[in-house]
């Protein structure tokens, strides 16, 4: 189990690396892929489809995340590049 996380980690390291690298460079064909890790990354995503279909939305109304959500305000969320 542990070479399958370490395998796992090394892998995301290099996508991590070779978007950085694309995010960088100013190449032509470079642009519509940073373009669409961007789109990928700022995404909205909501689980609620997911948790109906589950029978989950309930028990996930049901949790106060509240205090957890608190601190944080719309100024200390960025987005983009």
């Amino acid at each position: 189990m542990a070479e399958s996380v370490a395998r796992n980690a090394v892998l995301a390291l290099c996508v991590f690396v070779v978007v950085v690298v694309l995010a960088y460079t100013n190449l032509e064909f470079a642009e519509p892929v940073t373009e669409y890790v961007e789109f990928v990354v700022t995404t909205d995503f909501s689980v609620q489809p997911f948790l109906e279909r589950t029978g989950l939305a309930a028990k996930w109304d049901s949790l106060n995340l509240g205090s957890f959500l608190q601190g944080w305000s719309g100024a200390d969320i960025t987005t983009g590049w």
